[in-house]
């Protein structure tokens, strides 16, 4: 099972229509660390975390609070072990951090990173393939087959995004996915159903926007107002071009053979998928983030100028009401196939970079497991909002809440996140990384913009992206 689980593989769509003609220039060793290896606690040994977390006392609020606390522990099982960690700013800043450390061998034990990040930072030799460490025949550094089936295998998938052998180069942390809110309050009262379709999303729209007209509640509006009033957003464009386009088996990018990243999202197919979704833009079905000049569709949800919104469950906050003015809903996202299924992935995960000294990687390897252990990666759920990493923690973030005496408004949104996320488990996907996605992810995403604001056709919005993508 344990070997089985470490060739997970992500299935690509290999459709020959186009590709990019980037390619990493080192090979994937896993050889590069031993897979039998002794943990030496007789001379101790120092490792560095790099990362984004924020900071305050409270370990409830402040990320770097908690981390600590896990430090702590972790020192209790290892003393001979010090683990070090730094805020390098934002997700770029932390990135760029990284690339400036690589040449001078300054870069730190562990990071966080999201995929493409890692895919920049092959090329120096220096990111650690971490099979041997995950299959070790020494059972304290190795993850047991209980351990590998217990993480949310989504989660896990992503760390093998490189290449088409199974290696893996990052480890998942803080995860998160996309669920629908929507104003449970306002549903309620017109005897609304919640939207599990593309298609009902337009029927439901349509008699949001005809129900808006009579409404005492938005008597305030001018006529123009209730005219143009649209009742879903979807925050991230990009993640509605992926999305879509995963939930309609439409490729979008991979991984060929050679190594090489291929650009395959400018095809009928997806042009076809397009204008469905103008099509709905323009009945005012459906908005997105930059059609409502770069303001978050959250903070159109709270001021109730939208009904349901698409965002990242580490938003969640972000989408309660302040004032308790209505009672949120959550539910999964939309789909277009009931029988295919998909919903994003997002958050970074940690990956680690070679060191000279073995019991350097090691001891990193082993906080890893120690601070995403069922018990800890329950606990940074509860504290941060997002989700757990194993499966088992689940069930414990759900018993938080159950047994919480007086939960808050806050606290049945978060439980409602938690269980809607962890139904989707089956559902999750990520897409391949390598030197061009993040770039391909960003001009997928201005598809939308330029077609949903008539500033280029279809065609013409597609022949940008992949130009801009592929040369």
């Amino acid at each position: 099972m344990k070997k089985v689980l470490l060739l997970l593989l992500v299935v690509f769509a290999t459709f020959s229509l186009a590709a990019c003609n980037r390619a990493m220039n080192v090979v994937l060793d896993w050889d590069v660390i031993s897979d039998d290896l002794e943990i030496d606690t007789s001379s101790p040994v120092t490792i560095v975390f790099w990362h984004t977390m924020s900071k305050t006392t409270d370990p409830a609020q402040g990320q770097q609070a908690l981390l600590e606390e896990y430090i702590q522990d972790f020192q209790e099982i290892y003393p001979h072990i010090t683990v070090l960690h730094e805020q390098k700013g934002g997700y770029d800043q932390l990135r760029d951090a990284v690339n400036t450390a690589l040449p001078a061998g300054n870069e730190p034990h562990m990071v966080y990173s999201y995929s493409d990040h890692v895919a920049g930072y092959i090329n120096s030799g220096r990111v650690l393939p971490l099979n041997n460490l995950i299959n070790n025949k020494n059972p304290e550094i190795a993850f047991s087959d209980a351990d590998l089936e217990d993480y949310v295998e989504g989660y896990w998938a992503e760390g093998s995004v490189y290449d088409n052998e199974g290696t893996i180069l990052n480890l998942p942390f803080i995860k998160s996915t996309e669920v629908m809110f929507y104003n449970k309050t306002f549903f309620d009262a017109h005897g609304l159903s919640v939207p599990t379709t593309w298609d009902q999303v337009s029927t439901v729209s349509a008699q949001i926007r005809s129900i808006i007209q009579t409404d005492p509640q938005f008597a305030s509006l001018t006529q123009e107002q209730k005219d143009g009033f649209i009742p879903f957003g979807y925050d991230s464009e990009a993640n509605l071009f992926i999305t879509a386009a995963e939930q309609m088996n439409i490729p979008y990018t991979g991984i060929g053979e050679d190594l090489q990243g291929q650009i395959l999202f400018n095809n009928d197919d997806a042009k076809e998928m397009v204008e469905y979704f103008k099509a709905m833009y323009d009945a005012r079905a459906l908005t997105s983030k930059e059609m409502l000049g770069g303001d978050y569709t959250s903070n159109r949800f709270v001021a109730q100028n939208l009904m349901m919104s698409v965002g990242s469950t580490g938003g969640t906050n972000y989408n309660i009401p302040s004032d308790g003015s209505f009672e949120v809903g959550v539910a999964p996202i939309p789909q277009f196939d009931a029988n295919n299924q998909k919903v994003i992935q997002q958050g970074p995960n940690i990956n680690f970079f070679r060191k000279d000294n073995v019991q350097e990687n090691i001891a990193a390897f082993l906080f890893y497991k120690f601070i995403t252990n069922t018990e800890n990666s329950a606990r940074w759920s509860i504290a941060t909002g997002y989700s757990p990493v194993r499966k088992s923690s689940f069930e414990i973030v759900n018993n938080h809440y159950d047994n919480l005496t007086a939960p808050t408004a806050k606290d049945l949104v978060f439980q409602a996140v938690n269980q809607t996320a962890q139904a989707q488990i089956p559902y999750y996907f990520t897409s391949p990384a390598f030197d061009r996605s993040s770039k391909a992810r960003q001009e997928v995403g201005y598809i939308f913009v330029n077609v949903f604001g008539n500033t280029l056709t279809i065609e013409e919005a597609f022949n940008k992206a992949y130009e801009e993508v592929a040369f």
